[in-house]
């Protein structure tokens, strides 16, 4: 995702902030939680995502996969989703995963409170 595109998060209640940029290297993933949903976010192409944080196969923590580029790996079976936009590239997962709109703005990471 681009910088902040002119959104203030800490004046927009709609974001949540996640954690400081310096915090999410390339290729890291970062959990938080967003009510009672568990959010991944993640530095791929040196911008940042967010998608569900449990797989949508077997209930696993894709925290404790792997970011290479885009492509998230769930830990349990392997299942590749692209970050980007939820989308399975790999099984055995069928559905994808929500996603979350990510951005950085004054050296944090914030994360919309709604998906989409």
């Amino acid at each position: 995702m681009p910088q902040s595109e002119g959104i203030d998060p800490v004046l927009n209640d709609a974001y949540m902030y996640v954690c400081s940029s310096s915090e999410l290297e390339e290729d890291d993933l970062f959990e938080c939680e967003i009510g009672t949903e568990t959010i991944v976010v993640g530095r791929g192409e040196a911008n940042v995502y967010a998608v569900q944080g449990i797989c949508s196969h077997a209930h696993a923590e894709l925290v404790d996969g792997e970011l290479d580029g885009t492509c998230l790996t769930c830990p349990l079976h392997f299942a590749c989703f692209d970050i980007r936009d939820g989308s399975v590239l790999e099984g055995p997962a069928e559905a994808p995963l929500q996603v979350y709109k990510a951005i950085e703005a004054d050296g944090s990471v914030w994360v919309s409170k709604e998906r989409g």
